[in-house]
């Protein structure tokens, strides 16, 4: 980008305080979502499971190799000669392995700062299209305070009033590549938008170190960035960028056919393959039916050009937002995604779109695309259609890929960035000359926009889903009783049991407060295992002679069994095995359960230390029919168990004088009583009808 002659003149100084005061005030919102989400605390290495892959192909790529320990990756792992796999890109890995040769204290604890770097990068590269396409199309053109007010909105949309803000919600593996990935493609798209305005040499190798960290990071988007390079290579090549740069046509191919090939190279190392994914030989292919028969109707790919009529509505559909009485009076729809033609989707979750939770990046994008095709353009807009075409390019792979989910939006935010800085820019050169009337009412229709997708996401983003924990769903609730609770109480049926569905928020009671359900709208009708354990509720507050606090002690330095009983429930027992390697484990026996082989009944291994004391939290719902072993910060096992008790905890007897102490002591920690607060406050505000319905 050409250097503005003076730093301190008022157009560069206008739009730089906007966009930093844009950024600014959606970072407190940001902050609360990554840090604490209704934890009710501040945690800055929060994280959620699975939040651990890329540490341990880190680890693994410090000893030469790309596969990691088997069963490590659960149900996301590809088996592919012996060996296990992810199918999660490498970059990610490579920003962690500075930190984690000093230690195994971070494992699994890098997602949250991850996450937030990537942002920060976010509104960097934001900030550096929005001035660099506002250059190219009207020059040195003075920018006005509400022209630079309103990119300040827009920056406060993209980073808190869209998928960006929702993404920072569950600090996992599933969503740190889509955060890492909107910025490298924001940041390759404009480097190369710089190759078109002036090619330099430093501007190449620019781009194609940003190319190849989007390329190894998510393999969609890489090749959107690497198909801009070979575009603009060609737009060089045919000499429309003057017959003196022809020469950068083939270094400006190599920025894009080296990352490239690094790709390729790793899919080639992992699977065999230079491109796409064997399906059918991750772990949740042998394990879920329905995965199968997904395959199997779209010939063993997770993609197809049919799948667009289905995602395109559900990423686009104005109507999917909700209004609600209940706080935060904004939400998500209340029920899945689903196929709109004759197609087998994967899994569907309840998806709110651009068009209804993003309004002002939807429609200054159309203006944008509008803009940047139409005859006689603006300025150099010739340039910036190539990288708005590459950003198209980039939503490709959510649009066929079978699987309907809000995070993936993401994939569409490159385009909108630069669709909605073209239309902005091309707003405010129509409205020069404009009375300040005029003026004062687009920029205050654009900040309402900006404010309603701000206010939007936020509802949406707070709002519990399916990775929420207990905490997290009993927060929100009782936000929800003490801001709207007339209107809450309203919401509440009775029950004595729980069906297997209802629509996102729906809360039931059971009998008189043995637990509060609030459903997350996602169903589980597609996953036995996890709908015979009522997977569709997350419980608010449960009665306290369901959950238990054990503490296992080992009293020897290698003990080798045999299996020693933590917790009794009916038939089923909840048992401490030996593992190889000095290790223990945890596994549950004659749940009750028809032969299923996920969730599975089986924990995670630890290590034996002598004297050593591990303490976990044991959950038997009978309401839920599940099994939780909770380890710390994370879960162990989430099971189905059938029966209604009670748990009983095999505490170990207190020897005698002068007898030794067995290998394993097993005590109960005593708890607090649960009073239920939420679920009485319910109860006595409402008078909800019983329903005697078993699910």
């Amino acid at each position: 980008m050409r250097p503005v002659a003076d730093p301190e003149r008022p157009s560069l100084r206008r739009f730089t305080t906007a966009v930093i005061l844009g950024a600014a005030a959606v970072t407190l919102p940001y902050l609360w979502v990554l840090w604490d989400l209704w934890t009710g605390k501040i945690n800055v290495l929060r994280s959620v499971a699975p939040n651990n892959f890329y540490e341990l192909q880190a680890r693994a790529m410090f000893d030469g190799r790309l596969d990691v320990p088997r069963g490590s990756l659960g149900i996301e792992g590809f088996l592919h000669g012996g060996r296990t796999y992810t199918y999660f890109g490498i970059w990610p890995s490579i920003i962690r392995m500075p930190i984690l040769p000093f230690s195994h204290h971070w494992d699994g604890a890098l997602t949250a700062p991850s996450l937030l770097i990537a942002w920060v990068l976010t509104g960097v590269f934001v900030g550096l299209l929005l001035w660099r396409i506002r250059f190219m199309m009207r020059g040195n053109a003075l920018v006005g305070r509400a022209e630079a007010a309103s990119y300040g909105a827009l920056m406060a949309t993209i980073l808190g009033g869209s998928v960006v803000l929702y993404i920072a919600a569950n600090p996992s593996t599933y969503d740190e590549d889509f955060a890492w990935s909107i910025a490298l493609v924001l940041g390759s798209l404009f480097t190369l938008l710089g190759l078109l305005e002036r090619p330099t040499t430093k501007g190449v190798v620019a781009s194609g170190l940003l190319i190849l960290a989007a390329s190894l990071n998510r393999t969609p988007t890489g090749y959107a960035c690497t198909i801009t390079a070979f575009l603009i290579a060609g737009w060089f090549a045919m000499g429309k960028g003057g017959q003196d740069n022809r020469r950068w046509a083939p270094w400006i191919g190599l920025a894009g056919l080296i990352p490239l090939l690094a790709n390729c190279a790793v899919t080639y190392g992992k699977f065999g393959m230079p491109f796409g994914l064997p399906m059918a030989e991750q772990v949740w292919a042998h394990t879920n039916a329905h995965r199968r028969d997904f395959l199997a109707a779209n010939g063993g790919k997770a993609f197809s050009f049919g799948f667009i009529p289905s995602t395109a509505w559900a990423y686009l559909n104005p109507t999917a937002l909700r209004f609600t009485s209940v706080f935060p009076f904004l939400a998500a729809p209340a029920t899945p995604a689903h196929a709109i033609t004759a197609v087998t989707l994967d899994q569907t979750y309840a998806t709110s779109s651009v068009t209804a939770a993003s309004p002002l990046l939807f429609l200054a994008a159309l203006w944008g695309t509008i803009t940047a095709f139409r005859p006689r353009g603006l300025g150099q807009i010739r340039y910036v259609r190539l990288v708005l075409v590459g950003a198209a390019i980039a939503t490709g792979g959510v649009l066929v890929w079978g699987y309907i989910s809000y995070r993936y939006v993401s994939d569409l935010i490159p385009f909108l960035v630069v669709g909605s800085a073209i239309g902005l820019v091309d707003v405010w050169r129509r409205l020069e000359g404009a009375s300040t009337r005029a003026r004062g009412w687009v920029m205050a229709v654009i900040c309402a926009l900006a404010a309603f997708g701000v206010a939007a996401n936020t509802a949406i983003t707070a709002s519990p889903s399916t990775w929420f924990s207990s905490t997290q769903v009993h927060g929100f609730v009782s936000q929800q009783d003490s801001t709207t609770p007339g209107a809450l109480a309203r919401t509440v049926t009775r029950r004595t049991s729980l069906p297997y569905y209802a629509p996102a928020g729906s809360l039931i009671i059971i009998n008189s407060c043995d637990g509060l359900y609030r459903s997350t709208g996602d169903t589980y009708k597609d996953s036995p295992g996890q709908q015979i354990e009522h997977s569709t509720w997350a419980p608010v507050e449960q009665a306290g002679f369901m959950t238990h606090t054990i503490d296992m002690q080992f009293n020897t330095d290698h003990w080798t069994g045999p299996a020693v009983p933590l917790l009794t429930y009916g038939n089923a027992t909840l048992l401490l095995e030996p593992a190889p390697g000095n290790h223990a484990l945890i596994r549950v026996v004659n749940a009750g359960a028809p032969a299923l082989r996920w969730p599975s009944s089986v924990g995670f291994a630890f290590p034996q230390v002598l004297h050593g004391v591990y303490q976990i939290t044991v959950t038997t719902d009978p309401n839920l029919h599940s099994i939780v072993v909770g380890w710390y910060k994370s879960t162990m096992i989430n099971r189905y168990l059938a029966g209604t008790g009670p748990a009983q905890v095999a505490v170990t007897p207190v020897p005698g004088v002068g007898t030794s102490l067995p290998s394993i002591t097993v005590t109960e920690v005593p708890m607090p009583p649960t009073h239920m607060p939420i679920c009485r406050s319910l109860l006595n505000a409402s008078t909800p009808t019983t329903v005697g319905q078993r699910g």
